[in-house]
């Protein structure tokens, strides 16, 4: 019996269910300007993410749970809705996170890319700081990272909570593991923070599509 993920905003919620343009439903990041990210609250305070909770109905813990961008369609099937096309949207947004600098609320300009942080807890000031928290927050396309399966990043071990009265940091995590519900020392699911950035003069316009491919293994 195959174990299935479960992709959802909150802990513990529901899928995501976002209307995708010509049809299909996932992830909408929202509308970003030149110079900033998506979703953005306020620029200048580093505030604004989209939050991705990864869990799963396995009775065991999955492992090798590991991430990386595709073109959209691939997996899915879904009509690309996009402005261009499905495969000049994922060599577009691969290709700027490529040259993508480091600024966490893009303040010089010059982020660009998927990003994603991998510490649940971090304090919205520190969210996405690719300087001084390299460890934990990936660019997609940056060094190859992310582009196909043999560079699919890991979802890593700071990433793994679960609920006891609010959000918990598992006891004892492991980069790409998540335990079956209610396992507390594991963690039974990801909480990965995630943006989308545009750097200033970007040629990018319109409706950019993509997939997340999410990798594992499991004993069912």
């Amino acid at each position: 019996m195959a174990v299935l993920l479960t992709l959802s905003n909150t802990l513990d919620g529901v899928a995501f269910t976002d209307a995708l343009s010509a049809g299909g439903t996932g992830v909408s990041m929202g509308q970003v300007s030149s110079g900033s990210y998506a979703p953005v609250t306020d620029k200048a305070l580093n505030t604004g993410r989209k939050d991705l909770y990864i869990s799963h109905d396995g009775v065991n813990e999955i492992s090798g749970l590991a991430m990386f961008l595709q073109e959209y369609g691939a997996g899915t099937s879904f009509t690309y809705g996009g402005s261009d096309s499905a495969a000049n949207d994922s060599t577009s947004i691969l290709g700027i996170g490529s040259g993508s600098g480091t600024s966490k609320n893009n303040g010089d300009g010059l982020s660009a890319g998927i990003w994603f942080d991998f510490t649940a807890n971090v304090s919205d000031t520190n969210q996405f700081d690719a300087v001084t928290r390299a460890a934990y927050v990936k660019i997609m396309g940056k060094a190859s990272l992310g582009i196909d399966l043999a560079t699919a990043q890991p979802v890593l071990k700071e990433a793994m909570v679960y609920e006891s009265t609010g959000e918990q940091v598992a006891s004892s995590p492991v980069d790409g593991q998540i335990g079956p519900a209610g396992n507390t020392v594991l963690g039974d699911a990801a909480h990965v923070r995630s943006r989308f950035y545009v750097p200033d003069g970007s040629l990018l316009s319109g409706i950019h599509q993509f997939e997340v491919v999410f990798v594992y293994a499991f004993t069912s």
